[in-house]
């Protein structure tokens, strides 16, 4: 839920160009703190290039965006990007790949790295990976990976999640148990949600607000209904909503 309308992402008036193509333009997007919000829209409207954006990945070609008041000069230590492909070293246990990820965070706080051990295993727990611990991502299934990977993105309490479409590649029962997962750790740290996808199920289960991206770059916000029944997918109203905000994603997008 927004903290007391207080902002965390300001993108005011930002364009980007690839290869001399203009993927975003003029756009405008306020993200508050302890929100979460589902971006949609077709492909190659720039879903992707505005989480990269905001992640401080790439720069725009004109505007600015701004995290707690802060122009964005690179990454933040306090964004947590969760990829599609998920990037997990072939080298790596869950254990070592989580705790990394926890060191980064902390390398300028000699204080906190006693603990480390303890803060992963207390996760690991938390998401079912304990017992995975000492095993390598060959020898996991995908639901388990993708568990490691939310892993090493929340460890270190970041305040922004901006995730890319983490969970198409799952079967459906993995991808609801990941979703779940999801919810309720964004809801745990009061962290701000950006989550691509093209499911609109997905959609409506994870964002409170629903931003339609269109083509050219303009957005289009609407306040998800659904997202406070505790019934969820389990109900009527769920599925009607779904074909609503599809018929808009087709007539805005």
């Amino acid at each position: 839920m927004e903290d007391s309308k207080k902002v965390l992402v300001d993108v005011k008036n930002v364009s980007f160009d690839y290869e001399g193509k203009q993927i975003i333009k003029n756009l405008n997007l306020l993200l508050y703190k302890g929100a979460s919000y589902s971006l949609i829209g077709k492909s190659g409207t720039g879903k992707s290039t505005l989480l990269n954006l905001i992640a401080g990945f790439m720069k725009p070609r004109e505007g600015s965006i701004q995290i707690n008041s802060k122009k964005i000069i690179g990454t933040r230590k306090e964004t947590s990007f969760m990829f599609q492909e998920l990037a997990l070293f072939p080298w790596q246990t869950v254990g070592q790949a989580v705790s990394m990820a926890l060191k980064l965070s902390n390398k300028n706080d000699i204080t906190k790295k006693p603990n480390i051990p303890e803060k992963v295993d207390s996760l690991l727990a938390e998401l079912g990976l304990l017992e995975l611990k000492d095993k390598y991502p060959d020898q996991l299934s995908g639901g388990e990976r993708q568990r490691t990977a939310l892993a090493r993105g929340l460890i270190g309490q970041p305040d922004l999640l901006l995730m890319d479409e983490p969970t198409s590649s799952l079967d459906s029962i993995t991808k609801e148990s990941i979703q779940e997962l999801i919810r309720k750790q964004q809801e745990k740290l009061g962290a701000t949600l950006l989550f691509v996808t093209h499911d609109m199920e997905e959609a409506l289960l994870l964002g409170e607000k629903i931003l339609i991206l269109q083509n050219g770059g303009s957005l289009y916000e609407l306040d998800n209904p659904c997202y406070y029944r505790k019934e969820g997918r389990k109900s009527l109203a769920f599925y009607e909503q779904c074909i609503r905000f599809k018929e808009l994603l087709e007539e805005k997008g």
